[in-house]
This record gives structure tokens, sequence and C-alpha cells, in this order.
């Protein structure tokens, strides 16, 4: 459960005032601030009244604005256009690799990104590159924590106030032959690829049912979900159960306008974590080819014989996040230049 109820309940009261709102968490009180003893007394003020700038509850300060810009003190762009603009996403694994991508493609689209990873240093690169201290921020997050995940939930609503978008890619591929598989390997693809989404599955429904406005869960699973591959007894297991997680939370929440839905990438070979040099010297010795004809091979497999590319599957998600798919939940989006055909 979050640290802060307080600012859990109203930052929501904020949003099921004012949907179109953001907020930020205040160092120190504010001078000029619209003080409340609780959170009730909040939530009636904001159905009653205008919007104020700044409130204080409980000994919380929030800052409220109807933009991120104005909240970070910088000067608003000329053209604010793209499909997600004026929404906050938060992304799970996204200090390198698909994750980092999704990231990239999200901002692009006009949306606030709050990027989480378990690896501190990349995290402060990624960031540091997007060069917009309105709209992007990061926290560290070790997925398979709970209370680690519910603190990153906390951050994104301290920074933005509000959650509209989940992304969940934090994954691992540990290939082994399942005879020489490893236990404690088998166990962390199942706590990174599965616990972690399921946490930021939960934390990202609660969070977004106190707004009241619905929302979007992007879950990056993969073609070896749909077609296992060889050797990769743990991440083909994982990949195919985050299918059935983006389904059945799809039937779940659909009543409060949340639409859950799945990315089922191919091979995409560019900065990605997963296809490093020794996960390449083994699918080679797998494919009976060497190493440089790796990535060739795979790219041969596919109709288009074309290479995805991060930002292929950052196209994807936009959509999945964005009103174009308002009637689509449940589904399964595979990327993959054509190579596999079971959906």
């Amino acid at each position: 459960m979050s640290t802060h109820p307080v600012l859990r309940a109203a930052t929501a009261a904020i949003q099921r005032a004012w949907p179109q709102a953001f907020a930020r968490v205040l160092d120190a009180p504010a001078g000029q601030a619209t003080r409340f003893a609780d959170v009730g007394a909040l939530s009636t003020a904001l159905v009653a009244g205008a919007r104020p700038a700044t409130v204080e509850v409980a000994g919380l300060a929030l800052r409220l604005a109807g933009d991120p810009w104005t909240l970070a003190g910088a000067a608003i762009p000329a053209a604010l256009a793209g499909d997600l603009s004026g929404r906050v996403a938060i992304i799970s694994g996204a200090a390198s690799g698909l994750g980092l991508g999704l990231a990239r493609g999200l901002h692009a689209a006009g949306a606030c990104v709050l990027l989480t990873d378990v690896d501190g240093p990349g995290l402060d690169r990624a960031v540091a590159a997007f060069d917009d201290g309105a709209r992007a921020g990061s926290a560290l997050v070790d997925v398979t924590r709970e209370d680690a995940v519910a603190a990153g939930f906390d951050a994104a609503l301290t920074r933005f106030g509000r959650v509209d978008c989940v992304v969940c890619a934090a994954g691992i591929a540990p290939a082994y032959d399942l005879v020489d598989f490893p236990l404690d390997k088998f166990r962390l693809a199942c706590e990174i690829n599965l616990t972690g989404y399921f946490l930021y599955g939960r934390e990202g429904a609660r969070v977004m049912k106190a707004q009241g406005h619905g929302g979007s869960m992007v879950l990056l699973s993969s073609k070896s979900g749909l077609e296992p591959s060889k050797a990769n007894t743990a991440y083909n297991a994982t990949k195919a159960g985050e299918l059935h997680l983006a389904r059945g939370w799809a039937l779940e929440l659909g009543g409060d306008g949340i639409r859950v839905n799945c990315i089922a990438p191919g091979n995409v070979f560019e900065g990605s974590k997963i296809w490093n040099a020794d996960y390449i010297a083994k699918a080679a010795q797998k494919k009976g080819i060497r190493p440089d004809q790796v990535i060739p091979h795979y790219n041969a497999l596919t109709a288009l014989n074309r290479e995805i590319k991060p930002q292929d599957i950052a196209n994807a998600a936009v959509f999945l996040a964005s009103d174009r798919a308002r009637c689509v939940t449940g589904q399964v989006l595979v990327v993959d230049s054509g190579q596999v055909w079971t959906r």
C-alpha cells in the first residue's frame, strides 16, 4: 500500500473535480494556499468552487495547474499537438531497451513520462537525454517489491498529480536448455516478468479507479507469448502469462473505463539488453550459425524481411494508449514484421 495516503486521496479528489488538472507536491507550505483540515473538506470545496492555484490539506501542499509547464515554471510551447497531450504515463524498465523506446515514443506524442527502473545511473542518463524538466521524471523502482512499486506511483503523483497510462516493460529472458535451466533464473524471470507486471497493474488500477476518469495499461509481452521459442522456458511461460493478465484485467476494469492491452513484439535488437553478446552467442549456437548471422537470420524469418525498431513498438503503444483505441481492450497487437500468425 502507499505510504502517502493523503497524497493518494488528495490527487484523486482533484482529478474527480477537474479531470484535466495537473498537480505537484511543494517542498514547503505555500503562503497563499487554500487550506483544508482533511481530504473530505477538500473534496467538497473542489466540487463547489473554482480551482485554486495551491491547496494545503493535512500538511500536504499541492500546486494545481492545467498543464505541466506551469507546474514546472517553464514556458508553454507554441505547439501542444499530440495524441497523448495532457496525460501522464509511468513506465517500468525504462532506463534502456524497449522500455526507454516506449518512454520516448509516449513523450513525443505529448505525454508526461515517469521513467522507472532498478538501474539508477541508467535512469539518470535516460531522463537527462529528454532535457524536459516539465514532462519527464524518474523514480528508482524494483518491480519485484510491492513497497517500491507503490513508491514509484507516489512519485508520479508527487510530480504530476495524476496517472493516465501504465506501461509494463521490465523483463528478462534467461536462455537455457530445459535440462540445464537453473531454478533461481526461472524464479527471477517469474518475479520480474509476472510479479512485476501484477504489482504495476494492481497499483495502476488503484490510482486510476480512484481518479474516476479511466485510463489505459499497455503490457509489453512478446511473440514468444504466442508461439514459444526453443530453450526459452521462463520467457515463453511468463510472456504467455502476461497476455492473460491483460485479458482478465480488461474484463475487470472495463466498467471503470480502464483499457488493458498487450503488444507482442518480434525480435527488437537495437538498444536491447536482452539481445546482448551472450544471448546472441547462445542464439547462434541454437541455430547453428555464426553470431554475426543472428540478426539477419531472424529478420529473414519475417514476411517483410524488415528489422523491427523500438520506434515501431512505441508507435503501437501510443495508439493503444490514445483515444484512437478507445474501444480496444483485452487485445494483443503483434508487431513482428510478419512472423507469428497465432493470435
